[in-house]
């Protein structure tokens, strides 16, 4: 964007870019694949490009921050869950839309991914390890 222009020499690099997409034996999109645009984007009409997601730094642990707009009904995603004796594992919901949706949304525990929600949960087991600084 115009605004990444101004502040860096490679804006590209707060991008990334998707062409394909995985879909369960349903037919139903369950992830994309994104990948660093190594270059200034072509904006092509085929692909997909995303503003990377900021990244939440405890110590020397990191975790994409949690999305805060509500995605599409149906899209799939992840938050974090605990069943006490085994720690903070993510966990894969549909979005429909309802109030437990809702309150994943305000807490600050929803992911588009499962390897962002596993970072958030593993830096939750940190803290509670008393691993953090």
């Amino acid at each position: 964007s115009a605004q990444d222009e101004m502040e860096t020499d490679k804006p590209w690099e707060r991008w990334d870019y998707s062409d394909t997409s995985t879909l369960n034996q349903h037919g139903e999109k369950i992830r994309d694949d994104w990948y660093d645009c190594g270059e200034n984007p072509g904006w092509h009409p085929n692909v997909q490009y995303r503003r990377k997601p900021e990244i939440i730094k405890v110590g020397r642990h990191e975790f994409p921050k949690p999305i805060t707009e509500r995605p599409k009904e149906g899209t799939m995603y992840w938050t974090i869950e605990s069943d006490g004796k085994n720690g903070f594992y993510a966990e894969r919901y549909k979005w429909r839309q309802n109030g437990e949706d809702e309150s994943v949304i305000q807490q600050g525990l929803a992911h588009l991914t499962e390897e962002a929600a596993q970072a958030h949960a593993d830096v939750l087991n940190a803290i509670c390890r008393g691993d953090i600084e």
